[in-house]
């Protein structure tokens, strides 16, 4: 009974400390909730949603990252993007590239980090998918997102476990259940 008792402490506790569907270490993904627990929802026509970049569940102190986050299908409308954390700046002129500083780290929340917000609507019934690939002048090797923190630059994963599968989707059958994450340790093996 007590070995049952500590393995219920043991798994209560690992799944506080990660945030949402995703267990992976410096993972990006999108989700429709801060907390990062849905990546797929259906919206009407024309009727506002949000969306968020979330760095799921940081290695260590975070004040900026990388990456280019690419819509696809629906036609949409961005109503608003927000850039997360006090002061960030983005850099990077592209539609859809990311290459932002902080004055600080980002605060964690639910085991995450909220990097981006974007308010959308589509306009057209089609579905809508999401995929995260590197920056558009990446500073590390690989076609992978990047964060910095306390100074050093840190490769992270993607949610879907690649770049050319959709980390969220919008009014579509196909369904993403649960995070197929590469964690930390996982891409740094792809550079040996």
């Amino acid at each position: 009974m007590k070995k049952f008792v500590t393995l219920l402490l043991v798994s209560l506790v690992a799944s506080v400390a990660f945030a949402g569907v995703d267990s992976g270490t410096d993972s990006f993904g999108v989700y429709f909730d801060t907390a990062g627990n849905s990546n797929t929802t259906t919206v009407g026509l024309y009727t506002p949603f949000f969306a968020y970049l979330v760095l799921a569940n940081p290695a260590g102190a975070t004040n900026g990252f990388e990456c280019t986050v690419t819509p696809s299908g629906a036609a949409y409308f961005s109503l608003a993007t927000t850039l997360g954390g006090t002061g960030a700046l983005d850099v990077d002129g592209s539609a859809n590239g990311f290459a932002v500083g902080a004055a600080s780290d980002y605060p964690i929340a639910n085991g995450g980090i909220v990097l981006v917000t974007w308010q959308l609507m589509v306009s057209s019934p089609l579905p809508l998918e999401f995929r995260i690939s590197k920056a558009t002048i990446p500073s590390m090797p690989g076609n992978l997102p990047v964060v910095t923190g306390n100074g050093s630059l840190r490769l992270c994963g993607i949610s879907s476990g690649s770049s050319t599968a959709p980390v969220a989707y919008v009014n579509s059958p196909n369904q993403v259940v649960g995070a197929q994450t590469s964690s930390f340790g996982s891409v740094k093996s792809l550079f040996r």
